[in-house]
């Protein structure tokens, strides 16, 4: 009599339904990654090109923006197609008991969903019932590929399309060559070493961060870890093509937000948002370069369209696969963002509201000084050096002041100030503008159901918000 394995039982076994020919789907992140560091977006040659090749085969969406600019909200929105306060995972926490997902529309169409990485930034289990799942932190450039060849394979074996996501670490700090990322990756020998490594000289410091030596040493740092980025998404496409499986298959790579540097992560600026998509697809014709102003909201549905799945009900998203298909164009009046919880577990609340030009910014937590703000994107070289540039420097001292107390609202010309410096809240010749966005504001906290709504509405009335912290309940968990 044979054994049957442990755990299983008669009455669960299901002959597969044979569901080969069904289009596959493989979803690459990365963390962290800001466009100014991706080639396909720069035009700079070199430092990014399996993601260029990729791009250039591919539809390009170069104005799309996070609508959580931290790991985990921004990754539950992705794969819900909400809004994190409209699905509960607006901080390190997991998102409302029964919420759907890609993941959970995708397995009850009989797809073998996998991923790896990132596990614990996609919660609640129940909303995501991978068949197979890695857990790491790991920047070994062929894991993420080995564990796609492995996925393929079960999936053929049960006669069943894909779904890979797999959420490549870099370049999340720490950075290639720092001592803490030196210590992470084996001393950047063997496959952790890049070709060529960039030095202070070989960068270019975007319009959000200054350019002192300190900022300069980091930023190649970053830049370093984004080719190990890059390589690794090489791998990942080899061991596609080699599965036999490429030519049927979606591939869309995305980041879940920008830089982790002051004013970007963890913050509703705009190198914190910004985050460009390349999305193939089997028979999607010409490749295109879309400049249109959407959401990584519009992922989910998006795919599910190529997929023939029906969304999840009651999404914030809208498909792109109309105007792809030369239908209406999806270009939005205008985009919001949001930030309330950070991984340290204080309740930092910020949102933006922005048009292609112009963008308003509202912090209820800014109270004069009394809060300090405090993130990751301070570890390092480059705050550092900031803060010191400020003892000596007015300019840096106001821009240091900036970050950590905040305006409680302001305005920013996107085009002629793309690094956010210069307030113009109080401009009399922009008083209209201000009006009309506070009104947009207004308009979509009521519409979203925002937990800042009686706040901004304070904020509106000339009173202070109210913003209680309690970090020990919020905070991210080592073990999370």
């Amino acid at each position: 009599m044979a054994l049957m394995p442990i755990g299983a039982r008669a009455s669960s076994y299901r002959k597969p339904v044979d569901r080969r020919g069904a289009p596959n789907l493989l979803l690459i992140t990365s963390d962290d990654v800001d466009w100014s560091a991706l080639g396909f977006m720069t035009g700079r040659k070199g430092l990014t090109p399996n993601l260029d090749k990729l791009a250039a085969r591919s539809h390009v969406f170069e104005q799309v923006r996070t609508v959580a600019p931290i790991c985990m909200p921004s990754r539950q929105a992705i794969m819900s197609g909400k809004l994190p306060h409209r699905n509960g995972g607006n901080g390190f926490f997991p998102m409302f008991e029964g919420t759907p997902t890609l993941c959970s529309v995708l397995d009850a169409a009989q797809y073998y969903c996998a991923a790896s990485h990132k596990i614990g930034h996609m919660q609640p289990a129940s909303s995501f019932p991978w068949r197979s799942s890695a857990e790491g932190k790991d920047r070994h450039p062929l894991i993420h590929a080995a564990f796609l060849s492995l996925a393929i394979t079960e999936a053929q074996a049960q006669m069943k399309p894909f779904f890979v996501n797999c959420n490549i670490n870099d370049p999340h700090r720490p950075f290639y060559g720092s001592p803490v990322g030196l210590a992470m990756d084996n001393n950047n020998q063997g496959p952790f070493k890049i070709p060529r490594e960039l030095g202070a000289n070989d960068v270019e410091i975007p319009p959000n961060l200054d350019d002192l030596p300190d900022v300069r040493e980091e930023h190649a740092q970053y830049w370093n870890s984004a080719q190990r980025l890059d390589i690794a998404v090489g791998h990942i496409l080899d061991a596609l093509d080699a599965s036999g499986e490429a030519a049927n298959t979606i591939v869309l790579f995305v980041a879940d937000h920008g830089m982790p540097m002051p004013f970007a992560k963890a913050t509703c600026y705009d190198h914190g948002i910004r985050t460009p998509v390349i999305l193939n697809y089997p028979g999607m014709g010409t490749p295109r370069r879309f400049d249109n102003l959407t959401t990584n909201l519009d992922i989910l549905p998006t795919l599910c369209d190529l997929l023939g799945q029906a969304p999840p009900e009651g999404i914030d998203g809208d498909s792109w696969v109309p105007m792809l298909q030369g239908g209406p164009s999806l270009d939005r009046q205008f985009v919001t963002s949001f930030v309330d919880y950070v991984s340290n577990g204080m309740h930092y609340p910020m949102r933006t509201l922005q048009d292609r030009r112009w963008a308003f910014l509202v912090t209820p937590w800014a109270d004069g000084g009394k809060t300090k703000f405090r993130a990751e994107s301070m570890f390092g070289l480059t705050w550092p050096a900031m803060v010191e540039r400020a003892k000596n420097d007015p300019a840096m001292a106001r821009r240091t002041a900036q970050y950590t107390e905040g305006y409680p609202m302001a305005l920013y010309d996107l085009r002629n100030d793309p690094g956010q410096r210069h307030n113009l809240i109080d401009a009399p010749e922009h008083k209209d503008r201000v009006v009309r966005m506070k009104k947009l504001m207004l308009d979509e906290m009521i519409r979203t159901g925002d937990p800042q709504l009686e706040n901004y509405r304070r904020m509106l009335a000339g009173q202070a918000a109210e913003v209680a912290q309690n970090p020990e309940r919020y905070r991210l968990r080592r073990d999370d």
